[in-house]
């Protein structure tokens, strides 16, 4: 069976677009969802997926102590969008509830309230989307259900034999196509009948203002109780948006363009990184990035490369979503089919680097299905030096959702 690719670089900014409407947000990777057969406080609607992305950092660095990690919120929302786009029941009020997915009805425009378009991107930026389903020939999906995602998501559909090498390879050729290489071997055996989904985003964006090599140095990074570590440094002056806290520092570093930025937190000394990923969830993200303001200082930052590969099940069960991964009825809108249905898998793989000059980033989700506030401290000249773990995230500007977060931890095991 040949499964072709369809490449979704033009409908990157509809894609964003519907997100918005999901009020989803973005993170760089590469997520898996599989199907088999057989809480927070409330937060405005336009940033309750970030809630869920910072949630979802929470229980991945939790979960992998002493580690670095970084996903994408972004990946995993758009894969389970299209989940949501064929489920009913529990298990769409869960993924609703938790994630911040839009109440559903038969019109896009409740389904997705509020969508606004995306502003277009500068040149200097790459921002690419694809989505893709393959579907058993054993197994049909409803055609209003394959309607509904094609209008939302555009994606590649094929239909054939999953279970054989020739299919896994097809589909991790896809992956990696999508992501410019970056994410390799998504799947690592052939995929269980009767349905994946495939969500693969790529970034590569410019730093507004690059760093320069020849300001870079030799130095040490604290890896707290693994001891210290030896780094290569990044060091520059500059203004721009700052923000201390009781529990960190902060600092936004736009790409060029100002369309999307790397937010870079230094957590206090005396602050645990989960906890403080936890505060974020607690509070709103869109206003704390408005609460950020100019400042002139000095920033140092080791260069690294991060790369994470896993399940999100136990997170995601921790977080609230379980129905769907119990056979049930609740995808009886997704296939013209009797038996019940529930999501077997959900991997993601994503891949991070910065640099002097910028970062480049991928991730890809797959789902496999079978059947049956912060207090502000004063504002002075920052001195902000990355010397122990802190948290980062690529976010867009306008509406703060996260593309990719992540936690450097260990810089030993992150050199470029």
């Amino acid at each position: 069976m040949k499964f072709t690719i369809q490449y979704l670089d033009r409908k990157a900014s509809r894609i964003v677009r519907i997100i918005r409407l999901l009020r989803i947000s973005p993170l760089l990777g590469g997520l898996i969802l599989g199907f088999c057969a057989d809480s927070s406080p409330a937060a405005p609607p336009d940033d309750r997926t970030n809630q869920f992305g910072f949630a979802l950092l929470s229980q991945v660095i939790a979960a992998h102590a002493e580690q670095n990690v970084v996903i994408s919120p972004f990946s995993l929302e758009l894969a389970l969008g299209m989940v949501y786009a064929g489920c009913s029941g529990i298990g769409a009020h869960e993924l609703s509830r938790v994630i911040g997915f839009a109440p559903q009805d038969d019109t896009q425009e409740v389904f997705f309230p509020g969508m606004t378009l995306y502003a277009n991107l500068p040149p200097t930026i790459t921002l690419k989307i694809a989505n893709g389903l393959w579907c058993d020939s054993s197994t049909r999906l409803r055609p209003t259900f394959e309607a509904k995602i094609k209008d939302l998501f555009h994606p590649e559909i094929q239909s054939g034999d999953l279970s054989t090498p020739e299919t896994m390879k097809a589909i991790n050729d896809w992956v990696a196509k999508a992501t410019e290489g970056r994410v390799a071997g998504l799947l690592q055996k052939p995929p269980k009948p009767p349905l994946v989904l495939i969500d693969a985003v790529y970034f590569k964006g410019a730093w507004e203002k690059p760093f320069s090599s020849a300001q870079n140095f030799a130095s040490q990074f604290n890896r707290g109780k693994n001891g210290p570590c030896a780094v290569t440094m990044m060091k520059r002056s500059l203004t721009a948006p700052y923000l201390a806290t009781d529990d960190f520092q902060a600092i936004k570093l736009p790409y060029n363009g100002n369309a999307l930025e790397m937010v870079l937190i230094l957590p206090d000394k005396e602050a645990d990184l989960t906890l403080v990923a936890q505060k974020l969830r607690a509070t709103s993200w869109k206003q704390t990035l408005a609460e950020f303001s100019e400042a002139s200082g000095s920033i140092t930052l080791p260069r690294f490369k991060v790369s994470y590969r896993d399940s999100l099940v136990a997170p995601l069960t921790e977080l609230g979503i379980k129905a769907i991964f119990n056979p049930s009825r609740d995808f009886a809108p997704m296939f013209d089919d009797p038996r019940q249905f529930f999501v077997s898998g959900l991997i993601q793989q994503s891949y991070l680097t910065v640099d002097e000059n910028g970062s480049e980033a991928a991730a890809a989700t797959e789902v496999q299905m079978e059947a049956t506030a912060m207090r502000r401290q004063r504002l002075k000249p920052f001195n902000l030096v990355l010397d122990r773990p802190f948290l980062f995230a690529i976010v867009d500007d306008e509406s703060g959702q996260l593309l990719f977060a992540g936690v450097l931890r260990d810089p030993d095991q992150a050199k470029l």
